[in-house]
């Protein structure tokens, strides 16, 4: 006769073990049914994701991925390259563009609707971060974790899947395989806080495109090699900082530069973050330097940080030289000895004028 506790711990450990062989074969069957019509865009201003949703090469991505670029060009799965490419239709309001290219039986993602979805609903995201084709098609899971208004006149989907700068305008899957949101952004601020627009939203696109003359369209010139062979400079995604030796994760967006620091886990958890955001403005990228300051006491019994106090401060930041191997500029931050008053959530003493100098890592 079997030992009852024996019993018992064989089935808990197969209650335990069951879900993630079932997590395991549900992102296997997502990325098998989808990841062949997954694209890279690559553009003179980086590069993104998108999805082929039409066998004749109809793309969806998002609008920022190709906005303010003079060259495009797409790699499909299979590895082939379009550099003729149309935009047939757009949403600036909530970032979708309908692209085109001259295909013939293209694998396409299937869309879904974005109606049925609710918060803890599992999701996938296939998408190529950093914009590199050695991570290309990656795919990464998590669940629907709220439905949100923007008050901008449309809604989102509150993302825990993680995602990188690369993934924008790739799709966010359901458990079937569907297409029911592109990805479109991710706040700074938080960890896995992305954000993607409902597959709805596309639909009404999809329709108009087919009867509309192309927005605009980027050709290659005569004479000229492919964005995929010919050398673009592109930024590194990871910068370290020539004073302090910090490492920056830095994407450039159009006429946007961002920046994030990478600080140690434990403080991370804390709560603790210093990210940039700036704007080009005339041969200058103009904005602030955004940092969390957390002040926590130890658990003497538990050993565990408790946070008690945490505030953000914004400094200005000015970057006037960018370029594939140095970032330059100035920063209006507290003096290096200036103490910090956590109750008011200031610096004591007037900041100054200090250079911003980072390299590649």
């Amino acid at each position: 006769m079997v030992n009852q506790s024996v019993l018992k711990i064989v089935i808990s450990a197969f209650m335990l073990y069951c879900p993630v062989l079932g997590a395991a074969d549900d992102a296997t069957h997502v990325y098998e049914k989808a990841s062949a019509g997954i694209v890279l865009i690559k553009t003179d201003k980086g590069a993104g994701t998108g999805f082929t949703v039409s066998g004749d090469g109809t793309i969806v991505t998002a609008r920022h991925v190709v906005d303010g670029a003079t060259k495009v060009a797409i790699k499909t799965q299979s590895g082939d390259i379009y550099d003729d490419v149309s935009i047939v239709a757009e949403d600036e309001r909530r970032d979708i563009a309908i692209l085109k290219i001259n295909g013939f039986d293209l694998p396409i993602v299937s869309l879904g609707n974005s109606n049925d979805v609710k918060p803890g609903d599992r999701i996938f995201v296939i998408g190529n971060p950093l914009g590199a084709e050695k991570l290309k098609a990656s795919i990464s899971d998590g669940i629907v974790s709220g439905l949100r208004d923007l008050e901008e006149g449309y809604k989102v989907l509150q993302l825990t899947a993680p995602v990188s700068p690369g993934n924008s305008g790739g799709p966010v899957l359901n458990e079937s395989g569907q297409a029911i949101g592109i990805i479109v952004f991710r706040l700074r601020e938080g960890e896995n806080l992305n954000f993607a627009v409902p597959i709805n939203y596309v639909r009404g696109l999809l329709a108009s495109s087919e009867k509309s003359q192309p927005l605009r369209s980027w050709k290659k010139p005569e004479g000229t090699t492919s964005l995929f062979s010919e050398k673009v400079t592109l930024q590194p995604g990871k910068w370290k900082s020539a004073k302090t030796g910090a490492v920056w994760s830095v994407r450039i967006q159009t006429d946007h530069l961002y920046a994030e620091k990478e600080e140690p886990e434990e403080a991370r958890k804390l709560g603790a973050f210093q990210t940039l955001e700036t704007k080009k403005k005339g041969n200058k990228y103009v904005g602030s330097i955004h940092t969390s300051y957390v002040h926590w006491v130890m658990n003497r019994i538990t050993g565990e940080k408790i946070v008690n106090k945490s505030c953000t401060v914004d400094f200005l930041v000015e970057i006037s030289v960018v370029s594939s191997d140095r970032i330059e500029g100035r920063q209006f931050l507290p003096l290096p000895n200036a103490k910090f008053d956590s109750k008011r959530c200031r610096f004591l003493g007037d900041p100054a004028w200090q250079d911003l100098v980072l390299i590649p890592e």
